[in-house]
């Protein structure tokens, strides 16, 4: 470790003082985070004294995890080596000393160890009401169909009153297109937390202007003495030469100065210095046009002034910017926009906030800007706020680069008043920040970097900071940390600029010791294949190779995005390499999907030929091309009408006739099925009928099951077929591989952050990221020295001109741009041993190496030297046949396969004795109707609790229901059982047991009793709480105050009963020592809502088979 390494380490730790320490990969900086919580815990009265927050939850428990592993390795005494062990030693022996003086007890759960998410939750139940959430509440990771469904709301208040009259206007501005008016309102839901606080603030439109004209004028001050400063050397001799030009035309002379009303010049003399590329002007653009007669002096200085200043990228950057700055011009149709949503926004989230209610699930936002409220205003503390003023004394913020926004505004919240309390003398209140603003690569997540950027320089909410950085790096091999140092410095540059996300690269040192290695380094390789296939032969062919010389290397393949895997994990498949990856390739692009959705579109619309057509193209029926003409020739009427095209078929060959009026079968069972079974049952056995399980490859059956899930999360959301829907939800999905103890990991970058691998693979560098699109407003937080402004645009569809909406577009194309070097950094940094950079290009008759399109991680290599001198290109290689599917029963039709008609008569076969589940499994999801595992003993008893516990649910909200023989009772057992594709016997032993359950419940004075109308009476109530760290969810199947007793009642279903020869009394014990735990939770459970009518509780087991009530005690 370097002196300096070992001096900022040993000062970081210091719990007097408060520290912003920069951390890049590889740093150790896991080690720093404990002994800095060890130092605090062994100083403060209580443990949750010191709060300590990270951003995911597996950070917040590893950090916990380490600290008790300290303690405990203090307490037994175990010997340590190493200095920084034997530090960590002592701080942990005076944690111990300290806390058995105290008398606390420190494990796991004393320590005050968090999420950013988990911490604003838990505010958010401490102050409902205010919050804005009024309850329990389950935060979900996508919240797009939440979004959808406001929007939807919010679009149908159209011309009702007077924001309805304002909604028409809006969608007016579309040209009434409410599918693009729908579209750019879902994304700004999802980026509320930046606009939610300041959305009122146009309500005086003037006032607003005004406000905003004042911004724009001090950003164009802030930029226009930037680019003065840095021209500052030239302007002695530049300006002259301009101006005798301008003479030489006939035109007034210019002056440029900070102030805004000198842009006008600014932009005539950058002008003359750039193209319109916005590249320096070359000697042979200096020309008469623009004044300059040939061999005048002025043009010979002039052109000696532009050889100057194109060695200095900054002041290019800075004339660049200026060339962007809007112009300080108001009004017109953009600015009325603005003033437009600036009303109707808050009537758009409150019809966010009543989905929010209703469905009792919110998105992460909601939760961030809850925790705001419930800590109140500066002037206006909650008890909360001052409770957690005294709880909270000292914080430690690991991945500070991630932050948003509006987390920081929650954290400078809770930061209230310190710098008054540390001015004051007393004991400090320390902030503790670490982080690496080279590794913020979550902008789509709103992370913001320039708020890591402006803590490094000294201070955050209000808080001085002493700024450090670590520069020892104990993962990498030097070969590697030299590349970075060479080539991400010249990428990156050597100055941060906060406004637009730029960060500077901060040189590493490798650890001493290493032997050369000839594998070891940064290895670049062009492949001239645009399919990328020769691309992923080589890749499988080193990981092969790194496997057989190192069988216990870890492996990655980093990808952009999960499509560019495909070719990848095939190649890996061909070579028999085991890999896993995380949701990595993409479900859309399988084909297997591709015919499900084909078979979903005729399902929709059987009017839709070309639906139609893939139903009979695809492997379960797979008709010729020939027959196919025919089938079409005589039925000619379009839309296609299938099924009287099926009926009425043309003479053909025995095979295809045979193969179609299967299809025909199939087709009628679908139709008279249509609202008889849940909608994935159904989708499902039509697939299965067909063929589908005969006509899947083994390994395809993880996607049908992937599939399967989305149409019961359409269910779940009340959507039923929805097309749209559905094919955006599996374009977001990704197929699950099964995580195997030494396989390759495939993942994206954005997944492999925090993470390291022996050897890291990168390929498909040449691809680029989808291109940004124009929003409906875009916004821009301006920071000067005293305050933080909002400068927001609405998009205005003038690309050309210097509005305020261009100049914010700019800013954002600039901050993906910065981003996209600090991704390629992210990468390369994950590998200790070696990392392949490789990209599959299209040389033509191109000399030299190509550039990359913009935007790929292929044109930043290619930018630098030291990357581009040491690029090796490979040519096409010879691509072995793919295998043919491992499907049984699939015969090889042109470039097709297709169910052998054998088969598929199996297939009908199997379908008709209800044999389907033989070929599938679909995953079970909570409270949903879905096949459940064959493999388990139980599986007829578990359906039989599932249906016997809805059927009481029904009993409950149907105060008529009588009898379970009752003929529409009975219907609606078969419909339940027929979701789980029970075999015949099977299923009518299922349905007699339920409906004994039932018919017993509703005969037995405590069952009617349970199921009766009761105050605040609720079955299969569903509660979400935080556990851990962690959201838990329950469901209580019945709950009620009875008024008689004044006891608020929890019921548990049972559907067990007495064993041969054992005594009710035995059994009650046996369930009731069972069950004991899961009662007393749902008593508290129960105990946390807040219900009208306060009430003591108590808990049962209520079991019909016998009729008896087990009161929990």
């Amino acid at each position: 470790m370097t002196a300096s390494d070992q001096t900022v380490r040993r000062e970081a730790i210091d719990p007097s003082r408060s520290f912003c320490v920069s951390a890049p990969a590889g740093s150790g900086k896991t080690e720093l985070l404990t002994q800095r919580l060890l130092a605090l815990l062994a100083r403060v009265g209580r443990p949750e004294q010191v709060l300590a927050i990270t951003f995911t939850r597996k950070a917040a428990s590893e950090m916990a995890l380490r600290v008790i592993e300290k303690l405990d390795q203090a307490r037994e005494a175990i010997p340590v080596t190493a200095e920084h062990e034997r530090q960590t030693r002592e701080l942990a022996l005076a944690v111990i000393d300290h806390a058995a003086r105290k008398k606390w007890r420190l494990d796991d759960t004393t320590l005050n160890i968090r999420t950013i998410d988990s911490f604003c939750h838990e505010l958010t139940r401490q102050m409902p009401i205010l919050s804005g959430t009024g309850g329990l509440v389950e935060p979900v990771d996508n919240a797009l169909p939440l979004y959808e469904d406001a929007v939807r709301q919010f679009l149908a208040q159209a011309g009702e009153g007077a924001a309805g009259e304002r909604i028409l206007q809006l969608l007016r501005h579309f040209d009434n297109r409410w599918s693009r008016a729908s579209e750019l309102l879902v994304a700004l839901l999802g980026r509320r937390g930046d606009w939610a606080d300041v959305v009122n603030q146009h309500h005086d439109p003037e006032t607003a202007e005004a406000v905003l004209a004042e911004t724009i004028g001090g950003l164009s001050s802030e930029r226009l003495g930037d680019a003065l400063q840095r021209l500052d050397a030239h302007l002695g001799a530049l300006m002259p030469a301009i101006n005798q030009a301008r003479a030489h035309l006939g035109k007034d002379p210019l002056s440029i100065s900070e102030s805004p009303e000198s842009l006008p010049d600014w932009q005539v003399v950058i002008g003359m210095l750039l193209t319109t590329q916005s590249e320096w002007r070359k000697p042979g653009g200096v020309n008469a046009k623009l004044g300059f007669p040939p061999k005048s002096d002025h043009k010979i200085q002039f052109a000696s002034i532009l050889e100057t200043l194109a060695d200095d990228p900054a002041l290019l950057e800075a004339l660049v910017e200026v060339k962007q700055l809007p112009a300080t011009t108001h009004g017109g149709e953009a600015w009325d926009l603005i003033v437009l949503l600036s009303s109707l926004l808050p009537v758009l989230q409150a019809h966010l906030l009543l989905v929010f209610q209703r469905s009792g699930q919110v998105d992460h936002t909601h939760v961030a800007l809850a925790a705001i409220q419930a800590l109140g205003t500066d002037e206006m503390p909650t008890p909360l706020a001052q409770r957690l003023d005294y709880q909270i004394e000292h914080i430690l913020i690991d991945e500070f680069q991630d932050t948003s926004s509006s987390q920081a505004q929650l954290l400078e919240r809770l930061m209230r008043g310190w710098p008054e309390h540390n001015a004051t003398g007393a004991a400090p209140r320390t902030l503790f920040i670490v982080g690496d603003a080279m590794q913020s690569i979550y902008g789509f997540r709103y992370a913001d970097v320039a708020l890591f950027l402006r803590a490094r320089k000294g201070q955050f909410a209000g808080v001085a900071l002493e700024s450090v950085t670590l520069t020892q790096n104990f993962r990498s091999r030097p070969e590697v940390v030299a590349w970075v140092n060479e080539a991400l410095a010249e990428i990156m540059g050597a100055e941060d600029a906060p406004h637009y996300g730029r960060v500077r690269h901060v040189k590493a040192d490798s650890l001493p010791g290493y032997e050369p290695s000839a594998h070891s380094g940064v290895h670049i390789t062009l492949f001239e294949d645009e399919d990328g296939r020769g691309e992923a032969q080589f890749i499988a062919e080193q990981a092969a190779d790194i496997i057989a010389r190192e069988c216990d290397a870890s492996i990655a393949i980093l990808v952009r995005a999960r499509s560019h895997a495909n070719e990848v994990a095939t190649a890996l498949e061909q070579a028999g390499i085991a890999f896993s990856g995380d949701a990595i390739q993409s479900l859309i692009e399988q084909p297997i999907i591709n015919d499900l959705l084909a078979l979903c579109r005729y399902l929709v619309n059987p009017a839709d030929t070309i639906a139609a057509v893939s139903l009979l193209r695809g492997p379960w029926c797979g008709v010729t091309l020939p027959t196919l003409a025919e089938l079409l020739t005589a039925h000619p009427e379009r839309p296609l009408n299938l099924m009287h095209a099926l009926g009425h078929m043309p003479a053909l060959n025995n095979d295809e006739a045979q193969r179609l009026e299967q299809i025909f079968a199939v087709l009628q069972w679908a139709e008279w099925k249509r609202d008889r079974l849940s909608l994935s049952i159904w989708v499902e056995q039509i697939w299965l009928r067909l063929g589908g399980a005969l006509s899947t490859r083994s390994q395809d059956l993880r996607c049908v099951e992937a599939f399967l899930a989305s149409l019961r999360k359409a269910e779940q959301l009340g959507l039923g077929l929805n097309l749209d829907w559905l094919e955006r939800d599996i374009a977001t999905s990704g197929l699950e591989s099964p995580d195997t103890d030494h396989a390759v990991k495939i993942m994206t970058l954005h997944k492999a952050k925090g993470l390291e691998f022996d050897y890291v693979f990168m390929p498909h560098l040449q691809k680029r990221a989808r291109a940004l699109q124009r929003e409906l407003i875009r916004w821009h937080w301006h920071q000067d020295d005293d305050s933080r402004r909002l400068l927001i645009a609405a998009n205005d569809d003038d690309k050309q001109s210097r509005t305020l909406y261009n100049y914010l577009n700019w800013l954002q194309k600039n901050k993906d741009q910065e981003e996209l070097k600090r991704l390629l950094y992210v990468g390369v940094t994950r590998a200790k041993v070696a990392a392949y950079l490789t990209a599959s290009i299209n040389l033509g008759d191109e000399e030299g190496l190509p550039e990359g399109v913009s935007g790929s991680l292929l044109r930043l290599l290619m930018s630098t030297e030291v990357a581009s001198s040491r690029v090796t290109i490979q040519s096409t290689v010879d691509q072995p046949f793919r295998k043919d599917p491992s499907a049984n029963g699939l015969e090889r039709q042109s470039s097709r396969y297709r169910l052998t008609l054998d088969a598929q008569k199996e297939m009908q076969s199997l379908a008709r004795e209800g044999a389907e589940q033989a070929h599938i499994t679909a995953t079970t999801t909570v409270n949903t109707p879905a096949p459940l595992s064959l493999a388990a003993d139980n599986r007829v008893e578990r359906i039989i609790g599932v249906v016997a516990h809805r059927a009481l649910e029904l009993a409950a909200s149907e105060e008529s229901l009588l009898s379970a023989q009752d003929p529409q009772v009975q219907t609606w057992i078969d419909h339940n059982l027929s979701h789980y594709a029970l075999a015949p016997q099977s299923a009518e032993q299922a349905k007699a047991r339920v409906s004994k359950l039932l018919e017993h419940a509703l005969t037995c004075e405590t069952g009617r009793w349970i199921l009766g109308a009761q105050i605040d009476a609720q079955s299969e109530l569903a509660i979400s709480r935080v556990e851990a760290g962690e959201v838990k969810n329950y469901v209580v199947d019945r709950t009620f105050l009875d008024e008689r007793e004044g006891v608020r009642w929890v019921i548990d279903y049972k559907t067990s009963e007495p064993m041969a020869g054992e005594t009710v009394a035995d059994f009650e014990a046996r369930e009731c020592d069972a069950y004991r735990e899961q009662l007393k939770n749902y008593v508290e459970l129960i105990g946390g809502i807040k219900w009208e009518v306060e009430a003591p509780i108590k808990a049962a087991l209520y079991f019909p088979a016998i009729q008896h009530l087990s009161v929990y005690e």
